[in-house]
C-alpha cells in the first residue's frame, strides 16, 4: 500500500472516529436519565446561588439532592444564580420551589422574623391559618417568657411543631469554621475568636519564616464595608471586632455576659430595662484626627439604638421592633422601654433584649452632624467610617499603611480599657501590630501559611476538609460551631407541595397532601452522605430550624426524615401518586445506561484501532 493510501486510511479513521465522539455525546444528550412524561410524578425547581468567590458546596448540594429525588419520579431543574440575583428572586419575590441558603449571624435562637406571616424575610410564604396561628402563638411565648426553662420548654415545643406539622424547610447544616496555625502560637481559642483570645495570645519562639514575635499575621476573607450595621463578611467582622468592642458581650452558649462596654444591667420591671454604660472607656482617634481622648458616653448609645432600629440606615431593623424607645437615665444609664407586641394595649416583654444589643457602637461626637440619619448615612464623616473605622477596641485602624483590598494593618491601641472576655485572667497584648490579609480563595490562603512568613494563622472559613493537609508537628487546628445554619426552603405557595395542596386532607390525620409531598422530598435528602463526601464529616448534620451553635435552645428529639426511598414514596402515595419502587418503571435510566455502555465500547474499539494500526506501522 503506498504512503498515500495509508495517509488517507489514517484520515478516514480519524474522521470516523471524530464522528463517533460527536455521536456519542449527541447520544448521551439526548438520551440523559430523565423520567418519562408518564412516569414523572411532578416538576419542580431548585434555586441556589454562588457568592463572588467565596468557596460554597451549594452545586455539590443540589447535584446530590436532585439524583435522589429523580429516584422517586420527581423532575427537578436546578437554577444556579449570582448571589444578589438569588435574593431578588427568594428573599424579595419569593420567586422559587425550593432554594439552598444559609441564615447567619443572628444574636438569638428564635427566628421570628422567618415564620411572621407579614414579615419582609418569611421567604416560605407562611401564613398563621396554615396552624391556626399556632407557630405565631409558640412565638409571642417564647418571645415574652421571662423565666429561662419555660422559655426552653416552648422553643422545643416549637421546633417539633415546625418539623412534624409545618416542615417549611429541611434543615441540613450548622457549618464549622476551620482554622490552622503554627505551633509556636499559644492560647488561640476558636471558640473565642480572634479578638477575644488576642489578650492572651502569645508567640512561643519563631516559626519558618517569621521574623518578629509581635506582628500577628492573619488570613481571613474579603471586606468591602467596616460600618457595623453593613458589615456581613467575615473579613469585615474580623477587623471591627479588634478594632470595636460590643455594647453587650455574649459567651460561648449566646448568652448575657458583663464584659462588653455595658457594664451592668437591671430589669426595674419585665418590660424597662437600664443599662449601665462602663466608666472611663476612651474612643480612639479618628483618621484625621479631629477627635482624641473622647470618652463613651450614654449619648453613644442613645445614637448607636438611633441607627440600628431607624430604617434608613440598617436594612434589618425589624430586629428591633421590640424597643418602644428609649432615653438617657441620668450621665451613665440608659432606659429602654420595651413592647415586643404594639398590637397589644399592653405592655408586652421581650425576652431576648439583651442579646439583641450585642452591637457595635457609633460614635455621636463623630457622625452626629446633619439633622437626620438619612443626611448622616449620606454625609462624608459616615463615608469615612466605613472605610476607617475607630471604636473602642483593642487595636486600632492604620490606614497609611493598608492596602484596603489586600491587606489591613492594625497598631495596639495603649487606651484601650483592658477588660478581657475571660473573667479573673489578666489582658496582655503582646501584638504591637495585626496584619490582615484579605484572600479571595482558600487556596491561596493555604499556599501562604505553607509558605510561611507570610501569615501565622488560617481562618479558612466554612471548609473543614483543609484539615487532612495540617496533620503535621509544625501546625495546630481547630474548629469552630458557626452561628448559621444551612437548609432547604419550601414556598409553601407552591401548587404542588404547597398552595391548595396545604388544606387537602390525607388518610393520615394532621397531613395535608402538601405536608405529605414535603414528607416526601424530605425523605430524599441524605445529609450524611453530604457531610461525608463534602465536608469530611465535619458539617453538624441539623434536624431543627435552629442552629446547633444554640446549644441550651436546639431539640435533639424532634421528628426527623432520614434518608429513605421507602417512605418517600409511602409519602408520595399518602398524597395520592400512584409511585412504584419496581426498576420497570424507570426504564429510562436503564437505556441510557444501555447507551452508555454502547458508547464506551465503541469508543474503547475506536481507540485501539488507532493504536493497533499506529503498533503496526511501528513494527513494519
Amino acid at each position: 500500500m503506498s504512503k498515500t493510501d495509508k495517509a488517507f486510511n489514517r484520515k478516514l479513521i480519524y474522521i470516523l472516529i471524530g464522528l463517533l465522539l460527536i455521536t456519542s455525546i449527541f447520544v448521551v444528550i439526548l438520551f440523559r436519565p430523565e423520567p418519562s412524561d408518564t412516569g414523572r410524578v411532578f416538576t419542580t425547581s431548585l434555586r441556589f446561588y454562588t457568592k463572588g468567590t467565596e468557596r460554597l458546596y451549594y452545586l455539590g448540594y443540589a447535584t446530590s439532592i436532585i439524583q435522589s429525588i429523580r429516584e422517586i419520579g420527581i423532575e427537578v431543574k436546578d437554577y444556579l444564580t449570582e448571589y444578589s440575583v438569588f435574593l431578588n428572586k427568594v428573599v424579595e419575590n419569593k420567586d422559587f420551589d425550593l432554594a439552598i441558603l444559609e441564615i447567619e449571624g443572628e444574636n438569638s435562637p428564635i427566628l421570628d422574623l422567618f415564620f411572621k406571616e407579614d414579615s419582609f424575610l418569611n421567604i416560605f410564604n407562611f401564613e398563621n391559618v396554615l396552624d391556626n396561628g399556632t407557630t405565631a402563638s409558640y412565638i409571642t411565648n417564647i418571645t415574652q417568657e421571662m423565666n429561662f426553662n419555660a422559655r426552653q420548654d416552648y422553643l422545643y415545643d416549637l421546633q417539633e411543631h415546625l418539623m412534624k406539622d409545618i416542615l417549611l424547610m429541611v434543615p441540613l447544616y450548622t457549618p464549622a469554621r476551620f482554622f490552622a496555625y503554627y505551633d509556636n502560637l499559644k492560647n488561640f481559642s476558636s471558640v473565642l475568636d480572634f479578638s477575644h483570645s488576642i489578650p492572651y495570645m502569645i508567640f512561643d519562639g519563631l516559626h519558618d519564616g517569621q521574623e518578629s514575635n509581635t506582628m500577628l499575621k492573619i488570613g481571613t476573607s474579603e471586606w468591602e464595608n467596616f460600618s457595623p450595621i453593613k458589615a456581613i463578611k467575615r473579613g469585615e467582622k474580623v477587623v471591627l471586632s479588634l478594632v470595636m468592642d460590643k455594647l453587650i458581650e455574649l459567651d460561648e452558649k449566646n448568652s448575657p455576659i458583663k464584659r462588653g462596654l455595658i457594664d451592668d444591667w437591671i430589669f426595674e420591671n419585665d418590660t424597662t430595662l437600664i443599662l449601665h454604660v462602663r466608666d472611663g472607656v476612651e474612643w480612639q482617634p479618628d483618621n484625621d484626627e479631629l477627635f482624641t481622648g473622647e470618652l463613651l458616653t450614654v449619648d453613644d448609645v442613645i445614637f448607636t439604638l438611633d441607627m440600628y432600629t431607624n430604617p434608613d440606615a440598617n436594612n434589618n431593623y425589624e430586629i428591633f421592633d421590640w424597643i418602644e424607645s428609649y432615653e438617657t437615665n441620668g450621665t451613665s444609664s440608659i432606659k429602654i422601654f420595651i413592647d415586643s407586641d404594639p398590637s397589644t394595649e399592653e405592655k408586652e416583654p421581650y425576652a431576648f433584649a439583651l442579646e439583641e444589643l450585642s452591637i457595635y457602637p457609633y460614635p455621636e461626637y463623630y457622625l452626629n452632624t446633619e439633622s437626620t440619619i438619612s443626611q448622616i448615612i449620606s454625609s462624608v464623616r459616615y463615608a469615612n467610617f466605613a472605610i476607617s473605622p475607630f471604636g473602642t477596641g483593642k487595636y486600632r485602624f492604620n490606614s497609611s499603611e493598608a492596602e484596603i483590598d489586600f491587606s489591613v494593618t492594625l497598631k495596639k491601641y495603649d487606651n484601650w480599657h483592658g477588660v478581657g472576655y475571660l473573667d479573673g485572667l489578666p489582658t496582655n497584648l503582646e501584638f504591637e501590630f495585626v496584619e490582615l490579609k484579605s484572600y479571595a480563595d482558600p487556596t491561596a490562603m493555604n499556599f501562604d501559611l505553607k509558605e510561611g512568613g507570610v501569615i501565622d494563622i488560617a481562618d479558612f472559613g466554612k471548609n473543614p476538609d483543609l484539615e487532612v493537609s495540617y496533620q503535621t508537628v509544625d501546625f495546630k487546628t481547630q474548629f469552630r460551631l458557626e452561628n448559621s445554619l444551612v437548609f432547604l426552603a419550601f414556598n409553601l405557595n407552591n401548587e404542588i407541595f404547597g398552595g391548595a395542596n396545604n388544606y387537602i386532607p390525607t388518610e393520615e390525620e394532621g397531613v395535608s397532601k402538601g405536608l405529605a409531598i414535603r414528607r416526601a422530598l424530605a425523605s430524599m435528602v441524605d445529609k450524611p452522605y453530604m457531610d461525608s463526601v463534602f465536608h469530611n464529616n465535619k458539617f453538624n448534620v441539623t434536624e431543627t430550624p435552629i442552629s446547633r451553635y444554640f446549644s441550651d435552645f436546639y431539640n435533639p428529639s424532634v421528628t426527623t426524615y432520614p434518608y429513605s426511598i421507602t417512605e418517600a414514596i409511602n409519602y408520595l402515595n399518602l398524597a395520592g401518586y400512584n409511585v412504584s419502587t419496581n426498576p420497570e418503571d424507570y426504564e429510562t435510566e436503564a437505556s441510557f445506561s444501555l447507551v452508555s455502555t454502547i458508547t464506551a465500547f465503541s469508543l474503547v474499539t475506536g481507540i485501539l484501532v488507532i493504536n493497533r494500526k499506529r503498533t503496526k506501522s511501528k513494527v513494519k
